[in-house]
C-alpha cells in the first residue's frame, strides 16, 4: 500500500492514518444520513470475537487509541501507539477493520448516544442548524452537502445491517493509502506497517457523488427561514460558490476571504460589531477551508453573523451591502497591506510541526493541492495588486446569486426577507424536517 511516511524522532510514538478515497458521508442513503458515523465507530467497538470492553482493555494496556474521521469525500481510520507496541496494537486495528462484530447491544446503545448528542448540539449550538439548513439549500439537498453528524431522522432509521452495508462501501472506492508518522525510520516503517496491511478491494466505486459535479448556478437569491421564536438573537448565513483550491488565484481568494471577514479587523466585524454593535461577530470563509467540501472542487463562499433579534432588520442588509460592496469596489491598499503581512507571518506555521507537515502531503494526495514554499508564497503575496482583487472578486463572486439562510422568529423575519431585492424563491422550513421533504 502507498505511504506517506512523516519522521518525528521527539517521541517514541507511531501515528497510522488509512485514508479510504471516494467514500465519504457523501454515500449515506439519503433517509440514512448518520449511517457512516454509526459505522465509524462501530469498527471499534468490539471485533473478531473480543468484546468492546475486552478490546478497549487491550489497548489500554498497549498505549494505544483507534478511530475514525469522516468527511463528505472520504474516510480516515486511526491508530496512536506507543512505538513499542506497534505490532500488537496494529493486530487490533486490522482486526477492527476487517472484522468488525457488529453487536446488536453497542449498535443500539451508540444509536441512542449519537441521537442524544446531536439533540443537544443543536439545542445548544443554534448555528449548527443554520449550517445544516444552509449546506442543504446550496447543495440543492444533494449528498454532497451530507454533514458527518448525519440528521435526527437518520439516525433513528439506521439498523444493524444498514452498518454493515455502510462497511462495505469502505473498501469500493479509491485505492485507500497510508499516512505514518514515527519516530521510526521510513524502511522500518514500510516493514512493519504498510507490507502487514492488506485491505480487501470490492469494486472501483464507478458512481459517486462528486463525479462531474456542478452546483446550480443562476437562478437568483434563495431564502430559508427557520422558525425559532424563543430565540434572543438570530442567526444569519448567506453566500455562493466561488472558486476552488486548485486555481491559480488561490492566493488571492486568500486574501480576499482575510479581509473581509478573517479577523478582528475584518471589513465584517468592524462595520457590523465594532461600528455599529449590532451583532457579537461577523465572518466570513470558503467551505473547503473548513474541510465541508473537497478541496478541489469548486466550493461556497460563506458569510456568517448572529445579531441580537432587535438588530436582525439592520444588521441583514447591512451585511448584504457590504458583499456588494466588496464585489464592486474591492478592498483599499490599507486592507490589502495589512492582510498580505499576516497571511506572510502565518504562513510558516502552516508547516512548523511533522504533523502538519504530513497533514500538507496527504492533501497533495488527496486532492492534487500543493502547499507553497516560502519563498513562492511571499512573491506571490508581494505581486497581487488591488486591480487583481477587483478582477478575482468580479470574475467569481455573485452576490446576485446568494443563498441565504436566518434563523430566528418568522413573524419578525418574513417581512425584513420581504425587502431583499432579487429573491426568487424563499420558504419558512421547519426544523429539523424530514428526509421526504427535502424539497427545493
Amino acid at each position: 500500500m502507498k505511504m506517506l511516511h512523516q519522521h518525528a524522532p521527539a517521541l517514541p510514538v507511531t501515528s497510522i492514518s488509512v485514508f479510504l478515497p471516494r467514500t465519504g458521508v457523501c454515500l449515506d442513503p439519503p433517509h440514512l444520513q448518520g449511517v457512516s458515523q454509526l459505522m465509524g465507530q462501530m469498527l471499534f467497538m468490539g471485533a473478531g470475537g473480543l468484546s468492546n470492553f475486552e478490546l478497549n482493555g487491550r489497548l489500554e494496556r498497549l498505549g494505544a487509541a483507534m478511530g475514525c474521521s469522516l468527511a463528505n469525500d472520504h474516510v480516515s481510520l486511526r491508530l496512536q501507539t506507543l512505538t513499542e507496541n506497534l505490532a500488537p496494537a496494529l493486530e487490533l486495528f486490522l482486526l477492527s477493520i476487517l472484522e468488525p462484530n457488529f453487536d446488536q447491544g453497542e449498535f443500539e446503545r451508540l444509536q441512542g448516544e449519537l441521537l442524544s448528542s446531536w439533540i443537544a448540539d443543536r439545542e445548544e449550538h443554534k448555528q449548527l442548524r443554520a449550517q445544516e439548513m444552509y449546506m442543504q439549500q446550496l447543495y440543492r439537498n444533494a449528498p454532497n452537502g451530507y454533514l458527518p453528524d448525519g440528521n435526527d431522522q437518520g439516525l433513528r432509521a439506521c439498523t444493524l445491517d444498514d452498518v454493515r452495508a455502510q462497511h462495505e462501501k469502505l473498501f469500493a472506492g479509491g485505492e485507500p493509502f497510508l499516512a505514518v508518522q514515527s519516530d521510526l525510520l521510513e524502511k522500518d516503517v514500510q516493514a512493519r506497517v504498510a507490507e502487514k496491511i492488506t485491505l480487501p478491494r470490492k469494486g472501483n466505486g464507478a458512481s459517486y457523488p462528486w463525479d462531474d459535479y456542478a452546483p446550480a448556478r443562476g437562478e437568483g437569491r434563495r431564502l430559508i427561514i427557520i422558525p425559532d421564536p424563543d430565540t434572543n438573537t438570530d442567526e444569519i448565513m448567506l453566500g455562493a460558490f466561488s472558486a476552488r483550491e486548485l486555481d491559480s488565484d488561490w492566493h488571492i481568494h486568500r486574501l480576499i476571504a482575510f479581509i473581509f471577514g478573517g479577523d478582528m479587523n475584518s471589513r465584517m466585524f468592524r462595520v457590523i460589531r465594532g461600528e455599529r454593535g449590532l451583532s457579537y461577530g461577523a465572518s466570513c470563509w470558503y467551505e473547503n477551508m473548513s474541510g465541508r467540501c473537497p478541496r478541489d472542487q469548486l466550493s461556497p463562499f460563506s458569510m456568517y453573523t448572529f445579531p441580537a433579534a432587535e438588530h436582525t432588520a439592520e444588521a441583514l442588509p447591512l451585511l448584504i451591502s457590504l458583499y456588494e460592496e466588496l464585489v464592486a469596489g474591492g478592498v483599499t491598499g490599507e486592507e490589502l497591506r495589512l492582510a498580505k503581512d499576516a497571511l506572510s507571518n502565518s504562513h510558516p506555521f502552516l508547516r512548523d510541526t511533522p504533523g502538519k507537515l504530513l497533514g500538507l502531503r496527504v492533501a497533495q494526495e488527496l486532492y492534487g493541492v500543493e502547499s507553497d514554499s516560502e519563498e513562492t508564497n511571499q512573491a506571490r503575496m508581494e505581486a497581487v495588486s488591488q486591480e487583481d482583487v477587483l478582477r478575482v472578486l468580479q470574475k467569481t463572486h455573485h452576490p446576485e446569486h446568494l443563498d441565504m439562510v436566518l434563523l430566528g422568529d418568522v413573524g419578525r423575519l418574513e417581512p425584513l426577507a420581504a425587502q431583499i431585492s432579487g429573491v426568487v424563491y424563499q420558504e419558512v422550513r421547519p426544523y429539523p424536517l424530514p428526509p421526504q421533504d427535502l424539497v427545493c
